[in-house]
C-alpha cells in the first residue's frame, strides 16, 4: 500500500513485481498481470492502519481482571469452605450439646470438673447405687466442690425403683437418676412432650449375683434354672442336686429393675409363690434367716457379705460355673466379667434432664465426677466394674 496517497487514490502493491499503483479492488497488478495477493488491508477512515496498541492495553486489563477473578474464586472458595466446615462443625457442636455428649468429659480427678453448681440436689434411682454413695464418692465431690451437696429422695409413694425415679425426673422432682436399665422410647417421648431431652450416660458394669443361705449346698446354677425358679416351674433343691427342700425366691418388685434384667419379656410370667422385699438389707436379713431362701441383686451391695453365699452362675444350659467374686468375696471378678465368661452383667447409667437449667448442669457435673479416673475408682470400691 502507497501511504503517500490521498485518501480517494488508495492502492494497492504488488508482491511480485513490487508496482504499487494498482487500484483498490482489481484483481491482477497492472504492472506484470499476476494476481494481486493482499497482504494488508487498505487504509481508509474507517479502517485505517492496524494499531495493536489499544488491543494490547485491553488484553492487559483482561488478564489483570482474569488473575484477580482466578485469585479471588480461589480464596473466596477457600473461604466459603472454611466458613462452610466451621458453620457444619458448630452445627454437629450444637447438635452434639443438644444431644448432651459434647458436655460429658472423662477428667483425671474429681477437682478438676468444672462447672460445679452450688447447691442442694435431689437424686434417686436403683438402691444398688447406695453402695457408691458408702464408697465415699459422694462426700469426695463435696469436698473438692464445696457447696454441691445431694440428697437421695424417695418416691412419696411406694418403694423407690427405677422407673419411679424416671417418673421422677420427669416431674422435675430429681436433678438426675441413677438406673439400671436403658431409658425406654417411651420415656424419651414423654421427657419431650415436657420441652425437654433425656439422655443415659453409662458410669459403670455391674454383675447380677444370685445368693442363697449359707447352709444350702448346690454347686451353682445356670441362668435359665434361676429364670425358672422365678417363673415358679422349679421349686424344690432337690431338682436341682440339692437337699429336699422348698425354694423361698425373694426379689424386689417390677417397678425396680432386677426382675426385668432376669426375665426380659417374660416379667409378667413371675411365679405367686416370689416374695418381694424393699431393697438390698431387707433381701440380705431375711435370706440369711431363711433355710431355703433365695434372690439376686447387684454386685455392688453384696460385694464382701458374709451373711449369705453368693452362687457361682454358668450361661443357659451349662455346668460351666462362674464365681462373681473373688479373693473370698472381696472382690468382683472382674476377669470374668471382661472377657465375657461371666453370664450376667449389665451397664449403669446415669440419666440426666437435659432441660438448659441447673438440673442439667448438677446432672452433668455429677457423671463427669464419676467418669473421672478418681470417681471411677470409687466404682471400683464399690464393688462394680469401672468403665476405664
Amino acid at each position: 500500500m502507497n501511504s503517500n496517497e490521498s485518501d480517494n487514490q488508495k492502492t494497492l502493491d504488488c508482491i511480485h513485481c513490487g508496482y504499487n499503483a494498482n487500484p483498490v479492488g482489481a484483481k491482477r497488478c497492472q504492472k506484470c498481470g499476476k494476481h494481486l495477493v493482499i497482504s494488508s488491508i487498505p487504509t481508509d477512515n474507517r479502517i485505517g492502519k492496524f494499531d495493536f496498541a489499544p488491543y494490547v492495553f485491553l488484553l492487559l486489563i483482561a488478564l489483570v481482571f482474569l488473575i484477580f477473578g482466578w485469585f479471588g474464586y480461589y480464596y473466596g472458595r477457600e473461604y466459603r469452605m472454611l466458613t462452610t466446615s466451621s458453620n457444619l462443625n458448630s452445627s454437629s457442636d450444637k447438635s452434639s450439646s443438644d444431644s448432651g455428649s459434647s458436655d460429658i468429659r472423662l477428667y483425671n480427678s474429681i477437682k478438676e470438673v468444672p462447672k460445679v453448681p452450688e447447691g442442694t440436689f435431689n437424686y434417686g434411682g436403683a438402691v444398688l447405687f447406695a453402695s457408691i454413695t458408702a464408697s465415699g464418692a459422694h462426700q469426695a465431690m463435696t469436698n473438692a466442690h464445696p457447696g454441691f451437696y445431694l440428697v437421695y429422695t424417695e418416691p412419696a409413694y411406694g418403694n423407690p425403683g427405677n422407673s419411679r425415679s424416671v417418673t421422677m425426673l420427669l416431674n422435675g422432682e430429681l436433678s438426675f437418676a441413677q438406673i439400671g436399665l436403658p431409658l425406654t422410647d417411651i420415656e424419651y417421648s414423654k421427657a419431650k412432650e415436657r420441652g425437654f431431652n433425656l439422655e443415659q450416660v453409662p458410669v459403670a458394669i455391674d454383675a447380677i449375683v444370685a445368693f442363697t443361705h449359707r447352709d444350702l449346698s448346690i454347686p451353682g446354677l445356670s441362668v435359665d434354672q434361676l429364670q425358672d425358679i422365678y417363673k415358679g416351674k422349679i421349686t424344690n433343691w432337690r431338682q436341682l442336686g440339692g437337699p429336699n427342700l422348698p425354694i423361698v425366691p425373694f426379689a424386689r418388685p417390677k417397678v425396680a429393675t432386677l426382675l426385668h434384667v432376669l426375665l426380659g419379656p417374660e416379667v409378667n410370667q413371675v411365679s405367686p409363690r416370689v416374695q418381694y422385699i424393699r431393697d438390698y438389707t431387707d433381701a440380705i436379713r431375711q435370706v440369711a434367716s431363711t433355710p431355703g431362701a433365695i434372690s439376686f441383686g447387684g454386685s455392688g451391695p453384696l460385694v464382701g457379705q458374709q451373711m449369705i453365699r453368693s452362687l457361682p452362675l454358668a450361661k443357659v444350659d451349662s455346668q460351666k460355673y462362674v464365681q462373681p467374686f473373688i479373693d473370698e468375696g472381696k472382690r468382683i471378678n472382674a476377669a470374668a466379667m471382661k472377657d465375657g465368661t461371666y453370664p450376667m452383667i449389665r451397664r449403669l447409667y446415669i440419666a440426666i434432664r437435659r432441660d438448659g437449667k441447673i438440673d442439667e448442669q448438677a446432672g452433668v457435673a455429677y457423671t463427669n465426677m464419676l467418669l473421672s479416673k478418681e470417681g471411677q475408682q470409687f466404682v471400683e470400691k464399690a464393688g462394680f466394674l469401672p468403665l476405664r
